[in-house]
């Protein structure tokens, strides 16, 4: 029997592919992806190590419809609906890309609904590997606070932005916002549960810019999420045994994020192309942290590194990514658990990716791949939505994921 989420995605769908008629154009697509894969962990430094597992996991597996009606002028009505869904499990959908707007080819886009954000949309570039749940992604290095998701990677709900159109030769900006509302809970968070209850509900906004012409593309993108209250105190959302770096129950977060992505293309051997990609990200979190009397303002935030290159030849493609999160720099009353003197040196981590892509056709892909976190004797990272450890309060501090996979990758 049907779940009545899976019955109101069966209803939606059909009543868009009977209406198509009455749009200018109408598209199904979607991806799925399956992949076989073993995973350990290495060096806890407390708790125990995890020995080999093998599992099948499905990396970004989604289908939606897009379409635009075509109004005349220049001006267009366009709408998407997408949803994800694990193809190994059937479990399923979870909400993706779904919005309505306007594009113009003189004003720019609008759109209202649950989107990529800037910041979400320049993570896509800092590597190369198809599928953002993959092992051999580097986004839990990239873009997580020693472990703990502040969601700043995430699509944004409740939202508006605004794309611009080119403003110079292959330059163009974005801007976003999302309005509290009154919530006083993280509405636009994957991680349940708050640490805090937000003053005025929690909001976001962001922006961003990017150039891309010829070869070259390089992009900023800044994005805060105010009130989320997500990284809190005694709630255990930094590691086994450790006092975590937790906003007091009583305070409240502020979680921001910088990012720029450099990606260039260059013909150097004669027999494929070569593609190279440095990234760099701060993200943090500024509040008020400790506990009882010891509570006061302070912030935490990490910088991290990334490069990758991509060699190209026929239908193969062989890619090699390097990432590394600096240990946490903590000031203000942001001074126990991970963030003190004795833990806060040895917070960091370097992950190390091989690749290989063969593609059947342009829809199919065989891929296999090799990737190891090492953290350090505190930290907690881990890869995205297919972790060794999925709960970072269950992670043993300094444990090393490593893992190997194979699988297949079909667009249609």
């Amino acid at each position: 029997m049907l779940s009545k989420t899976k019955l109101s995605c069966l209803a939606a769908m059909t009543y868009v592919c009977t209406n198509a008629c009455a749009q200018s154009s109408v598209t199904l697509y979607g991806v799925a992806d399956s992949t076989v894969e073993m995973v350990r962990t290495t060096g806890a430094n407390k708790g125990a190590d995890l020995g080999w597992a093998g599992r099948e996991v499905s990396n970004s597996s989604a289908w939606g419809i897009k379409g635009q009606e075509d109004l005349g002028g220049g001006l267009a009505a366009i709408f998407q609906i997408e949803y994800g869904y694990n193809v190994n499990s059937g479990s399923g959908p979870s909400a993706r890309d779904q919005f309505v707007g306007l594009q113009s080819n003189t004003y720019g886009t609008l759109q209202f609904g649950y989107v990529t954000s800037p910041m979400r949309g320049l993570g896509g570039k800092l590597n190369f590997i198809p599928g953002s749940t993959s092992i051999a992604n580097d986004i839990g290095v990239m873009t997580t606070l020693n472990g703990t998701q502040t969601n700043l990677n995430a699509r944004l709900a409740n939202s508006i932005m605004y794309t611009s159109p080119l403003l110079l030769q292959g330059l163009n900006a974005q801007f976003i916002y999302s309005p509290g509302g009154g919530n006083t809970s993280p509405t636009n968070s994957s991680v349940s549960g708050t640490a805090g209850s937000p003053n005025n509900g929690m909001y976001a906004w962001g922006a961003g810019a990017q150039y891309a012409k010829g070869p070259l593309y390089a992009a900023y993108a800044y994005e805060t999420r105010r009130d989320q209250d997500l990284l809190g105190a005694g709630a255990g959302l930094s590691g086994a045994n450790s006092a975590g770096m937790g906003v007091a129950a009583t305070g409240n977060s502020n979680d921001w994020e910088h990012r720029v992505a450099v990606r260039y293309e260059a013909n150097l051997f004669g027999f494929g192309t070569t593609t190279f990609g440095v990234g760099w990200d701060r993200l943090g979190s500024t509040g008020t942290f400790g506990a009882g009397k010891a509570a006061g303002n302070g912030e935490t935030y990490r910088d991290a590194f990334s490069v990758a290159v991509m060699q190209k030849v026929g239908l193969q493609e062989f890619i090699f990514n390097y990432a590394v999160s600096r240990p946490l720099s903590c000031s203000g009353s942001a001074t126990n658990g991970q963030c003190s003197s004795a833990e806060q040196p040895h917070t960091g981590a370097q992950q190390m990716v091989f690749a290989y892509h063969y593609w059947l056709s342009k829809r199919t892909m065989l891929q296999g791949y090799v990737s190891r976190i090492h953290n350090s004797s505190f930290a907690t990272y881990d890869y995205d939505t297919n972790p060794v450890v999925t709960a970072v309060a269950s992670r043993a501090p300094g444990a090393s994921p490593v893992g190997a996979g194979f699988g297949i990758r079909h667009y249609f």
